[in-house]
This record gives C-alpha cells, structure tokens and sequence, in this order.
C-alpha cells in the first residue's frame, strides 16, 4: 500500500515539474523571441519593413497555437508600437492561430493520444480519453452532465460557447495551456462544430483590437 502510494506521489511530483517547466520554458520563450524582435520593429534597415513584419506575424501564430507559450506578448508589442495600423493584422492573426491550434485538436486520432498518455504512465487519463471516443458527441454531453459539479454544468453544456469566450480573455490562463492550448482542448473534445468555434474565436480576440481602434479614432 505504501510503495503504491509513494508511486503515485512520484508521479504526480513529475507531473508537476513537467507542467512548471511548460509554462516557466513557454513564458522564456516568448519573451526571449518577442525581445528579439523587437530592433526589427524599430529599424527598417537590415530586412525590408515588411519582410520583417511578415516574419513577426508569422511567428505570433505559431507561438500562439503552441500550448502554455505566451505568444501574445508579440501581439501586445505590434499594438504598442504600431497602434490601430496593425490592429487589425493582429486580430487576424490572432484569430488564425487559435484556429490552427483547434484544427490541429480536430485532426488528433484520440486512439493515438490515449496510447501517448498510457507510455507516460498517465493511465487514468488514457481511459478517460478512450471511454470518452467511445461516447460520441451526444454521449459526451450526457457525461458532462452526469459527472461535472451542479453549478459547473450549464457553462459546459449549455453555454459552452460563452464558458470558451471567457476562459480565453482569462488573465493568467497560460496556466490553462494559454489560448493555444484552450483551442486545442476545444478541439479534442469535438464538442464545437467549426462555426462554433470560428464565431467564439472572433468575439474572444476582438476587446483588445477593438479598444486600440477606438482609442485612436477617439484621439484628435
């Protein structure tokens, strides 16, 4: 009984290291390369303007649509120096790398993510995600349903789409997998038709564009 439970606390100890170390290398990462983007924002010599913006852009997708790496800082540092000229460029881009995280969540066989899990010692989750494929949609909000606490289950089955748009605009929801990681999760569970999503995505990106907008157009 006491080596069993001395396993699970060891691994769940791993876990724990492995999850810090996501978020403290994810947040590194973004900082270091936003920092390093940052003279090219500043100097149009060396790569054309727009080269390098197209560059920095590109490089906020995919930082976005990586799970727990703040890649919204590059997005924060466009809107600071370039203001509402790039505002909309940056909801765009935004909005584009939510929604390649959650076609890549789409696209993941949940067979072959349940055998990753179970490698990695985390059986209970691989069961979890291999009784959930077995559900189908409807089954998967009747599980939801039947095992979330009372007062959760109307923002995860009813108004799911609203419960999306707000863990997105969360403060600190890189501890959440950040919005990347949010979309992926989104997509995995197949509970959101693409419509959904698309719709959800563009009202949860939209505040910060927007202010940035209407500040400057409030601006003489």
């Amino acid at each position: 009984m006491a080596s069993g439970r001395t396993r699970k606390l060891i691994k769940a100890g791993r876990l724990i290291v492995f999850y810090g170390c996501l978020i403290a290398g994810g947040r590194w990462l973004g900082m270091a390369i936003e920092e390093y983007l940052k003279p090219s924002l500043l100097s149009q010599a060396g790569m054309p303007f727009f080269g390098a913006i197209a560059g920095i852009l590109l490089a906020y997708i995919l930082l976005t649509a990586i799970p727990f790496v703040p890649g919204t800082e590059i997005g924060i540092a466009l809107l600071m120096v370039f203001g509402a000229k790039v505002a909309v460029i940056v909801y765009l881009s935004t909005l584009a790398a939510l929604t390649l995280a959650f076609g890549i969540g789409r696209l993941v066989p949940e067979r072959n993510l349940a055998e990753w899990l179970r490698r990695h010692g985390t059986d209970r989750a691989a069961s979890l995600i291999e009784a959930y494929e077995k559900l189908g949609p409807d089954g998967r909000d009747r599980y939801l349903t039947q095992t979330a606490p009372r007062w959760l289950r109307p923002w995860l089955v009813e108004h799911r789409m609203i419960t999306l748009v707000a863990l997105i605009n969360l403060p600190g929801n890189t501890l959440l997998g950040g919005g990347g990681g949010i979309a992926l999760v989104t997509g995995l569970s197949r509970l959101m038709t693409w419509p959904q999503f698309l719709l959800c995505a563009a009202l949860a990106v939209a505040p910060v564009p927007a202010a940035i907008m209407f500040m400057a157009w409030m601006t003489p």
